[in-house]
C-alpha cells in the first residue's frame, strides 16, 4: 500500500494491538508516511514516528519502571497524574517537538475552557501526549499554552480529519469496537451531558469508519481490560495476527 496514513484510536492498553500491526509492518518494510492519534494512539504514534520500533515500545509498556510514572495525584483534578521528570518520556518520545519528527503527526486533546478538540501537529511532545491520554477523572488535565487539555478521545478517539484530502491511503485502527447490544437504552440512561459526549464520539467513529480506506478492529477487544500491566504480549499478538489480512 502506498502513501499510507495511520489513525490510531484510543485504548489504554488494547495499545499493544497498534504495537502488533506496526511491528508486521516493519516486518514487511512497508513505510507509513503520516499519523494521527488520540490517547495512547498518540503516544505510540509520536513514539514510532520518531523512530522507536514497536517492539521497542512494547518492552517499554510491559517494564516496571511504567509503573514507576505514575503518581498518586491527592485528588488534586484528578486521581493520578504522570511524573513528567521521568526519564522514560524522553526513551518512548524522544523528539521534544511534534514539528521535528521526521514524518507528520497530529496529537488530538480538548480544551475544556473553550470547549473545543485541537489537532496539533506543532508544539511540545510530552505534554501534548500526556494531555491526549489525560482522561478524567483518572488523570489530571494538563495546562499548555493557555489551555486546559484533557483527552481528545472522550469526543473523537479515531482522528481522521488531519489527515483527509493528502492523498493518503488511510488505515483506522480501532481499540473501541462498537457492540450493538443494548446500545440505544445504554445512550438512554445516560444524563443529558453524557449522552451529548458519546453521541458525538460515536458519530466521529462511524465518520472516521465511513471515510477509511482500511478499518482494523477485532471483537476480543472488547473483552481487554484496558487499565492493566497484564496480558500486553497477547493483545500484541493478536495485532500481529491481524495485519497480514489487511496488509499484503
Amino acid at each position: 500500500m502506498d502513501n499510507l496514513a495511520l489513525c490510531l484510536s484510543g485504548g489504554a492498553a488494547r495499545g499493544a494491538f497498534h504495537l502488533g500491526i506496526l511491528a508486521y509492518l516493519e516486518d514487511k518494510t512497508i513505510e507509513i508516511k503520516a499519523y494521527s492519534g488520540s490517547s495512547i494512539g498518540a503516544i505510540i504514534s509520536c513514539s514510532h514516528a520518531s523512530g522507536i520500533e514497536a517492539r521497542k515500545q512494547l518492552e517499554i509498556f510491559k517494564s516496571d519502571e511504567i509503573k514507576k510514572t505514575l503518581k498518586f495525584n491527592y485528588f488534586k483534578n484528578g486521581l493520578l497524574r504522570i511524573d513528567k521528570e521521568h526519564h522514560l518520556l524522553d526513551t518512548i518520545l524522544p523528539i521534544k517537538n511534534l514539528e521535528d519528527i521526521p514524518k507528520s503527526v497530529h496529537v488530538n486533546a480538548y480544551d475544556t475552557k473553550t470547549k473545543k478538540i485541537y489537532y496539533f501537529n506543532k508544539g511540545e511532545t510530552h505534554p501534548l501526549c500526556l494531555a491526549s491520554s489525560a482522561l478524567i477523572p483518572i488523570f489530571k488535565p494538563i495546562h499548555y499554552d493557555h489551555k486546559y487539555l484533557i483527552d481528545g478521545g472522550l469526543f473523537d478517539n479515531m482522528p481522521i480529519s488531519p489527515l483527509q484530502n493528502k492523498d493518503y491511503k488511510i488505515v483506522c485502527i480501532d481499540l473501541m469496537p462498537k457492540s450493538e447490544k443494548n446500545q440505544k437504552k445504554r445512550f438512554d440512561l445516560l444524563k443529558p451531558l453524557k449522552k451529548r459526549l458519546f453521541q458525538t464520539r460515536f458519530n466521529n467513529g462511524n465518520y472516521s469508519i465511513q471515510h477509511s480506506d482500511l478499518y482494523i478492529t477485532h471483537p476480543l477487544l472488547r473483552q481487554t481490560p484496558m487499565f492493566t500491566f497484564k496480558g500486553l504480549q497477547d493483545i500484541f499478538d493478536l495485532g500481529y495476527k491481524e495485519a497480514p489480512k489487511f496488509f499484503s
